[in-house]
């Protein structure tokens, strides 16, 4: 059963911290020629489409000379956070694009890690959220 308190908890604390998240040692951008952009979703997606972005707006100011862009898909983004905290920590140049289905994924999915492996550096974007109920509810606000 969902921990309500627990769920609202890490939302509001993730929430408030932005989702992109980056495993950094202090670098100043010329000390970065290259980065890796990790996107725990398919290719395609709008994390996904968010980190090509982040790609193409740093060559265009020349604040990178490259990138790599691994996409690992599955689970709201709790196949692939695992294998960014994992095998990722450490790289100064390593980048998470990620968002809020992956707070939700992490507690219905009782996923072994979760967003506090990770160090917000960002909000780059807004999701609405919405909570509906039946049309025939008796909840109407």
């Amino acid at each position: 059963m969902l921990n309500r308190r627990k769920f609202l908890t890490s939302t509001a604390a993730v929430g408030a911290a932005g989702f992109t998240a980056l495993h950094f040692t202090p670098a100043l951008a010329q000390d970065v020629p290259q980065i890796q952009i990790f996107v725990p979703a398919a290719p395609g997606g709008g994390w996904d489409q968010t980190a090509r972005t982040i790609d193409q707006v740093l060559r265009s100011e020349k604040l990178i000379s490259g990138s790599q862009i691994t996409n690992v898909g599955g689970a709201g983004g709790t196949v692939g956070l695992p294998q960014f905290v994992n095998q990722w920590k450490g790289k100064g140049n390593s980048l998470m694009v990620a968002g809020m289905v992956m707070v939700g994924a992490i507690i219905a999915n009782q996923a072994a890690n979760n967003l506090t492996e990770v160090t917000p550096i960002a909000r780059l974007t807004g999701e609405f959220e919405a909570l509906v109920v039946p049309a025939e509810s008796p909840f109407k606000t």
